[in-house]
């Protein structure tokens, strides 16, 4: 390379400081602590809102009016929540992202029960700052990954 393509050449660009994920915000704590819980607690009431109709007669289940369709969403969210969660505690992106469609899913029904008048606006605010929390720079550094970094873990 001759004097001239060097002063021509672009320097390289530095490379991006490793993320320090040691410790965690305390924001974020709260939030895995709580959708753990959150988890925990539907599991738990899954178990036994089950095991109390497999236990009811046939003639509550017609009283109930309760079919398996009935029961299919909570415990889809359920496993979705809980795959999320173990995705936030190991810093994974698409715990991130999961995350952040269950906040979306969770905002539309909100707006749908806001809009068939009842409104559950604590859980409105709740999501929305969930929302504005999880997208702050210093949280975000701590979900992204480079491929390299996928394929060692």
């Amino acid at each position: 390379m001759t004097s001239n393509q060097q002063t021509l050449a672009e320097p390289a660009a530095p490379a991006a400081p490793p993320i320090k994920r040691g410790r965690r915000p305390f924001g974020l704590y709260m939030i895995l602590i709580l959708l753990t819980l959150q988890a925990l607690v539907g599991v738990f009431a899954t178990f036994f809102y089950g095991l109390g109709l497999l236990l009811l007669p046939g003639e509550t289940w017609a009283e109930l009016n309760i079919t398996v369709i009935d029961l299919l969403e909570p415990i889809t969210l359920l496993v979705i929540t809980l795959v999320v969660v173990i995705g936030l505690w190991r810093y994974r992106a698409w715990g991130w992202y999961g995350m952040m469609l269950l906040l979306a899913y969770w905002m539309a029904t909100d707006a749908i029960a806001y809009f068939t008048a009842s409104p559950e606006y604590a859980s409105m605010l709740l999501n929305v700052v969930l929302v504005f929390y999880l997208n702050q720079r210093e949280v975000r550094d701590l979900f992204e990954t480079s491929v390299a970094d996928e394929v060692r873990a």
